[in-house]
């Protein structure tokens, strides 16, 4: 419980970019999946001195469950803290700058909002729900367009559904407010993919309070639109050139949220066949108690029970 206050303290006394590049390093770029030992985080640092020369320190195993917790941990704290809205500003900023022809802003700024968010991204991708939340808050709706099409293919849940039902109310609060402002601008090219991203989630979540506020939300956007009498064909369609992202940058990522997907599901498998091995061995009598009576497959007889 202390852990998103630990973090919180480390972002008002040391620099928030910092500590949440550094923590998403830690979990993506030194994770490593192996199929014999699963997801292993090797203990980078200092190079042994000649007092450790012939020693090898073994790797930190991570299970996935922890790493996709970690994930879902710094993201909540990332969308609710007031402590990182500095931060939120940011990532927002990094698919905002960039020209109408599709061109990459070559500031210092930008390229540090940039790569905030590429490494962000690639940790957060052992958590879904997490990835797709965060591609909102950065306003990278062609992406979150990408990652809910993907959302078919995943194993839906109980906690998948449960963390898609938060991320409802969270779309609610003033964290999001410029999402549901961005709804309204129906001749924008970013509100076609946002649209469809919105819509997607919709379609995800089963009957319940969260469904019926997101579809009354955008329902509102759609009655605004008939209202300003601008028929659907005139929308701008997603394979369309996009100001926020090029085609590139964006295959990049879906690439890369399908290779940890990938990850996952090999572990998956991997541990429900453990699972079943483990079922199906057969299991050995108990040992009988040395001086006393040995009974035929373990069980004493009526006779010797008499």
């Amino acid at each position: 419980n202390r852990g998103p206050l630990v973090v919180r303290k480390f972002c008002v006394l040391l620099d928030a970019e910092s500590v949440y590049m550094l923590m998403a390093q830690v979990l993506s770029n030194s994770c490593q999946l192996t199929l014999e030992k699963g997801l292993r985080v090797e203990t980078g640092g200092v190079e042994n001195g000649p007092a450790d020369e012939g020693k090898s320190e073994e790797p930190i195993v991570f299970s996935l469950e922890f790493v996709s917790t970690m994930v879902q941990t710094l993201n909540l704290i990332l969308l609710t803290a007031s402590e990182l809205h500095g931060l939120r500003v940011l990532l927002a900023e990094a698919f905002d700058r960039s020209s109408s022809d599709g061109s990459k802003a070559t500031t210092k700024k930008d390229a540090s909002a940039n790569d905030l968010f590429e490494t962000l991204f690639k940790c957060w991708c052992h958590s879904p729900v997490s990835t797709f939340s965060f591609c909102l808050l950065a306003r990278a709706y062609e992406v979150a367009f990408d990652l809910v099409q993907k959302f078919s293919e995943l194993d839906v849940s109980v906690g998948f559904l449960m963390q898609i039902d938060k991320l409802v109310q969270l779309l609610e609060s003033p964290v999001f407010v410029h999402l549901r402002l961005q709804l309204l601008d129906v001749e924008s090219p970013h509100h076609a993919p946002l649209l469809k991203s919105c819509y997607g989630l919709l379609m995800l979540l089963p009957q319940s309070d969260a469904f019926r506020s997101l579809n009354d939300r955008l329902t509102t956007v759609c009655n605004l639109r008939d209202n300003l009498g601008i028929p659907p064909a005139s929308l701008p369609r997603s394979s369309s050139p996009k100001p926020g992202i090029d085609a590139k940058r964006q295959a990049a990522l879906r690439s890369h949220f399908d290779t940890i997907m990938g990850f996952h599901r090999r572990a998956r498998r991997r541990e429900g066949s453990l699972l079943t091995d483990d079922a199906l061995a057969p299991r050995r009598p108990p040992a009988s108690v040395k001086g006393g009576p040995h009974y035929a497959n373990g069980e004493p007889s009526l006779m010797d029970t008499r």
